[in-house]
């Protein structure tokens, strides 16, 4: 049974996040809202939805002060809601795992109905950014790409999932 009202929350510093927060809303049943946490003053009260999914992007091992601090204000409020978390970084396995536990607080990550990492692109970089990064994913062996798979298997989840 999928529920009714849905907020997705994001931020994004390149893009991708944002790509992947809108291919999500687009798979998602129901009322669906979508809040980019960058672009807001006012924030939409949460206690009105259902479900709440939150995505950042890793950028040299951590996400987005302003999802972190999301998240630190509404953690009580979040903790009772059905919750999705994404991330998006270059990492994969074990690695992007690690990034995705690390990214937000435990007591989310516990309560969570959906958790994933839906990869990377390198879009929309400076100069030394893109330098920066092609030599990381060159020594790393990363991949380059963003998982509409890796998006659409967890709408699927939270679209199905009925229990918190």
């Amino acid at each position: 049974m999928a529920m009714d009202n849905t907020l997705i929350v994001y931020a994004s510093r390149h893009g991708t996040v944002k790509k992947s927060a809108r291919y999500l809303f687009q798979l998602m049943s129901g009322k669906v809202d979508i809040c980019d946490l960058k672009e807001r003053n006012v924030l939409p009260d949460i206690s009105t939805y259902d479900t709440v999914i939150i995505g950042g992007s890793i950028h040299w091992g951590t996400i987005q002060p302003v999802v972190a601090e999301f998240c630190r204000l509404n953690l009580e409020e979040l903790k009772r809601k059905r919750l999705g978390l994404f991330i998006n970084c270059l990492y994969s396995g074990e690695k992007a795992q690690e990034e995705l536990n690390h990214a937000f607080p435990e007591e989310l990550n516990e309560v969570a109905v959906a958790r994933d990492y839906f990869g990377g692109e390198l879009e929309n970089l400076s100069f030394w950014e893109r330098f920066i990064t092609s030599q990381l994913v060159l020594k790393e062996e990363l991949m380059v790409a963003l998982s509409k798979e890796k998006i659409e298997k967890f709408a699927e989840k939270i679209n199905s999932d009925g229990e918190k």
